[in-house]
């Protein structure tokens, strides 16, 4: 595949981002008044272009889109807040054991290098129950 500015700005837009809905890079790139303007259907392309070569992975972080970020940011672990909607990271070894624990109980084997998971956050969690670990 040929190197194209189209490709390289959206390339470049994700990785500004860090984790990005193709409407949040197709802003992002409109917001840039001192580049040409670029359709839906560029960045789309361009995402899944991306993909295919390994540039960019994508993940399900919220219900309405998939997100997209550079793999050079790493594998990790997503911490998707139901209460508030913030997204964190931990680190992808977080969920070694779980991944163990499947391959010897089904003999599938899971990326969690991508994995996002859904709960509530430190600020958004009920009260904790004093008897439960920390």
């Amino acid at each position: 595949m040929r190197r194209t500015p189209q490709r390289e700005r959206v390339l470049s837009s994700v990785r500004r981002l860090g984790h990005a809905t193709p409407e949040e890079v197709l802003a992002d790139l409109r917001a840039d008044g001192a580049a040409p303007a670029v359709d839906a259907s560029t960045v789309y392309r361009a995402l899944a272009l991306l993909e295919e070569l390994g540039l960019v992975a994508r993940t399900a972080l919220d219900r309405r889109a998939d997100t997209f970020h550079a793999v050079e940011h790493g594998g990790h672990l997503h911490l998707v807040c139901d209460g508030c909607g913030a997204v964190t990271e931990a680190p992808a070894d977080a969920a070694a054991e779980l991944a163990a624990d499947l391959r010897r109980r089904t003999g599938f084997t899971a990326d969690v290098a991508h994995l996002a998971l859904r709960g509530r956050c430190a600020a958004c969690r009920p009260t904790p129950d004093p008897r439960e670990e920390p």
